[in-house]
């Protein structure tokens, strides 16, 4: 019973997500719109090829592979973020709802989960259009892929459960800032776009950052993720690869729970659910 009750939760948590972000319209013109979106953002980075390969003389298809599939990919990571870390911030300082909400849902993290769940099936699709788009723009052959999607889907459930407790950890330190929580948000995703072999493998970057990248599961899920849309781009011991995403997700989760629940009780204790910090 306690199951079911915790999905009518969740599901009504994903639902008021929906009517929000849609501002309460139809359905298929925000499903027009949310494909209208992503198709020109992967235009500035296939204009960025294109224009290097007319230049240059050297059309390197392997090379558009990987910055379609990085750029295409975040976005389902970086939507899911933003999307959990601004809930904090705009229930609390805008819409001052986060208290009766909370009443509703006691979980807050539960309650996070559930509110950034729309945003990653909105990033998945933003994800989906940027891929087609950027591999017709590229010229990259369509029929050389052969996407596995029983391990895309393994794939996407980790990246959404790994990624949704950064963003838990996140919003849990924005609970004690106002004007800051968009601003870091911001920043998390900017140093996943950096550093988690969106648009270069990590080996490029200077060698002080690098350490920094293999902290997040984001290197390993971006190249699995390659490889299981794309079985030709090769990975080195892709079941090591495996193994150490799964690990980090299980440590992010547990480090969460742990993180959260002591920000949780802090907060209550403050009383932070109902106060606003804007100044």
């Amino acid at each position: 019973m306690d199951v079911v009750r915790w999905l009518r939760r969740f599901w009504a948590a994903v639902w008021l997500t929906w009517k929000e972000q849609s501002n309460w319209t139809k359905p298929y013109i925000y499903i027009l719109y949310s494909m209208i979106t992503p198709f020109f953002s992967v235009l500035v980075y296939a204009y960025i090829y294109v224009a290097i390969a007319f230049f240059s003389g050297l059309v390197d298809l392997e090379r558009a592979y990987y910055l379609v599939t990085g750029v295409s990919l975040y976005n389902f990571i970086g939507s899911g973020l933003y999307g959990l870390i601004w809930t904090i911030h705009s229930e609390r300082e805008h819409f001052r709802t986060l208290k009766y909400t909370y009443l509703a849902f006691p979980s807050l993290h539960l309650y996070l989960m559930a509110r950034s769940f729309f945003h990653f099936i909105l990033g998945a699709i933003y994800a989906f259009i940027m891929f087609l788009a950027g591999i017709v723009l590229t010229g990259y052959p369509i029929d050389a892929l052969q996407p596995n999607i029983m391990e895309i889907a393994i794939l996407m459930i980790l990246g959404y459960i790994w990624s949704s407790q950064l963003g838990v950890m996140v919003a849990g330190t924005s609970i004690f800032s106002s004007e800051y929580g968009p601003l870091i948000s911001e920043a998390v995703g900017g140093i996943l776009f950096l550093a988690g072999a969106v648009l270069y493998p990590v080996s490029t970057l200077p060698p002080f950052i690098q350490p920094i990248s293999y902290i997040f599961p984001m290197v390993e899920w971006m190249e699995l993720m390659r490889h299981a849309l794309n079985p030709a781009y090769v990975v080195s011991e892709p079941n090591s690869l495996y193994l150490i995403l799964a690990l980090k997700t299980f440590l992010y989760l547990v480090i969460s729970i742990i993180y959260f629940s002591i920000i949780e009780r802090l907060t209550r204790r403050k009383g932070y659910l109902e106060a606003t910090l804007y100044h």
